[in-house]
């Protein structure tokens, strides 16, 4: 059993994952407030009480999917947002081995994300094609595969998607420019964008699906935008198939994704859900290898 943690910014999930007949399967998931607000001391205070909550004896490990960027030679944090204060070098490796004596890796939240759904989730068809990820949630991720293996450098850019310009001049952006993606398909810019028209973000979809205008309207301009999006992130990365992930995913539903599949690439719906950042983590600490066809 291997104890897989998907730390973010307001929570850490934690949930036992083990390999039965060639399928992983996940156990209770639980949540733990990230305390940021504590800063660094109170955020590894959480990372050691989710830890604590699963370890046992027939745990082999800890698999981390973390906010930030993370150097997995190391499974040291290279760079984060003060969203994670303090994090900045943090060595996940090395805390699990003083605090729990078991060997860690982590890797990026939006990397094992991807990660997750290529060993176990709605990429598993589609290896031997360029595959990018865009996580629709609080903010916007991504992930690109390629040549059978997820594409990251020093930098993590495959995980700013995000951040790449949507409309020129536009929304200032957390990160301090202006227009980026994730101004306006992130679950936070949908809720806020749905309220100025007394629309509730996660009825949008539900209800365009039952014709009504409002809702519509509101659904076919995300559709542009969504469009636009993967455009400009094909220019950077191109790729065959994208896989849409995250709650704005669920608030798409089923019927949202045909219409979407006329721009010379598929576009497929995420399967794992909230798990996919704990499978990939998992994939990732046990060595995962595309061209194994047990996985």
């Amino acid at each position: 059993m291997t104890i897989c943690i998907d730390m973010g910014a307001t929570e850490i999930k934690v949930a036992p994952i083990e390999r039965k007949n060639n399928e992983a399967i996940v156990g209770k998931t639980e949540k733990f407030p990230t305390n940021a607000h504590l800063g660094r001391d109170g955020i590894v205070s959480a990372l050691k009480s989710a830890i604590a909550s699963l370890y046992s004896e027939q745990a082999d490990g800890v698999a981390i999917a973390s906010a930030g960027d993370i150097d997995i030679s190391t499974s040291k944090i290279t760079y984060a947002t003060e969203n994670l204060p303090g994090m900045i070098g943090f060595d996940f490796a090395q805390f699990c081995k003083q605090e729990f004596a078991l060997n860690a890796k982590a890797i990026n939240d939006a990397h094992a994300a991807l990660l997750g759904e290529m060993a176990f989730g709605a990429g598993k068809k589609h290896r031997d094609k360029r595959v990018a990820m865009l996580t629709l949630g609080s903010g916007v991720g991504g992930g690109y595969y390629k040549d059978g293996k997820i594409a990251a450098d020093e930098t993590n850019d495959y995980a700013r998607f995000g951040h790449i310009a949507l409309i020129p001049g536009g929304r200032e952006c957390t990160c301090g420019k202006l227009g980026c993606i994730e101004m306006y398909l992130s679950g936070r810019a949908i809720h806020k964008d749905a309220a100025a028209i007394g629309i509730d973000g996660p009825d949008i979809f539900e209800k365009y699906a039952m014709g009504v205008e409002k809702n519509l309207e509101f659904a076919a301009q995300f559709r542009r935008n969504l469009k636009d999006a993967l455009d400009k992130v094909y220019k950077v990365s191109p790729f065959d198939v994208c896989i849409i992930g995250g709650g704005v995913a669920d608030w798409m539903g089923d019927s949202f994704f045909p219409i979407m599949n006329n721009l010379g690439y598929d576009i497929i719906r995420a399967s794992l859900g909230n798990s996919a950042g704990m499978f990939g983590a998992y994939a990732h600490y046990n060595n995962f290898k595309y061209e194994n066809e047990d996985y």
